[in-house]
């Protein structure tokens, strides 16, 4: 008798959470007044080698935490990189410049649609070649823990790694 109410109720309050996990996730995007940079991320390289093929660029694995909330303005890094979630989820999305995702360790690709919000947990990863596509994006964590990403990165070695950039792409000291 009442077994059909308490169900609706239980599904309403998944259906709240869900909702509410949601907005939590998205609001840890950058503030729109907030000044080009990143917010409660840190990064160490794993290890590294110089590249044979390609001289004067380097391939390197690195771990970067973004702690809940954390987040990255606008910006670039010259680079051909895959970024791969281990743990907690990551929002992203580009605004110039082409990116392509893979999910949970699928090899086939979908290509990230310009200012499309895509959130990548773990065995999700992004990649894009700046070389080829100058690619500008943003990032946050969307989850409510930190959020382990490993990225392999090959750039020119005395280049800068992450070049924060304005809404019209240009780059900001």
């Amino acid at each position: 008798m009442f077994r059909r109410p308490i169900v609706l109720v239980f599904i309403f309050l998944s259906l709240f959470g869900l909702t509410a996990a949601g907005s939590f996730a998205r609001s840890a995007q950058a503030p729109p007044d907030a000044d080009p940079g990143s917010e409660g991320v840190e990064g160490v390289i794993l290890g590294g080698v110089d590249s044979a093929v390609a001289p004067g660029y380097r391939l390197v694995l690195a771990e970067v935490v973004f702690e809940p909330g954390a987040y990255a303005t606008q910006h670039t890094h010259p680079t051909a990189i895959v970024v791969c979630v281990q743990s907690g989820a990551l929002g992203f999305a580009i605004q110039q410049g082409t990116a392509s995702v893979t999910r949970d360790g699928s090899e086939a690709a979908e290509t990230l649609e310009l200012n499309t919000e895509v959130v990548l947990e773990p065995r999700d990863c992004v990649a894009f070649d700046h070389f080829s596509a100058h690619t500008a994006h943003t990032g946050w964590n969307a989850s409510d823990e930190p959020t382990i990403l490993w990225e392999a990165r090959l750039f020119e070695i005395d280049a800068p790694f992450t070049v924060f950039v304005n809404e019209e792409g240009t780059p900001v000291p």
